[in-house]
């Protein structure tokens, strides 16, 4: 594995989002709802789905592990780890698709359950947990 600064080189080369290896960018990351605390490698925030794929080519690449992250609510310290942080809150939080009389709804990784149900209140529907 390349150092981090040369892996956030070429992340910052290959992608428009943004590449946050910073040890701020990475402590706020390092937690979640749960008791754990895991410092990760670095934190990509892409902009669409293309920085993701480049980002996990890259990873993959130089034997880095990836881990797709939410909102940070989980309480079992599934949302952190030793790896490249994927973050899809920011810009990948979009209805794509939906479907009221099949009650289907296609969606990207980043959006929210609350958002999700304040998108679907409107048609009569929820997702619930």
């Amino acid at each position: 594995m390349k150092s981090s600064s040369a892996l956030a080189r070429k992340l910052s080369q290959e992608i428009q989002g943004e590449c946050l290896f910073d040890d701020f960018s990475r402590g706020r990351y390092s937690t979640d709802a749960s008791i754990y605390q895991l410092m990760p490698i670095g934190v990509v925030v892409p902009k669409h789905i293309d920085d993701v794929e480049a980002a996990i080519k890259i990873a993959r690449d130089e034997g880095i592990p990836v881990l797709p992250r939410g909102s940070g609510t989980s309480q079992n310290g599934q949302a952190i780890g030793e790896a490249l942080l994927i973050d899809t809150t920011r810009h990948l939080n979009h209805v794509i698709e939906f479907n009221k009389e099949s009650k289907t709804a296609c969606v990207q990784p980043g959006l929210v359950l609350d958002h999700l149900n304040r998108f679907l209140k409107p048609h009569g529907l929820f997702y619930p947990v």
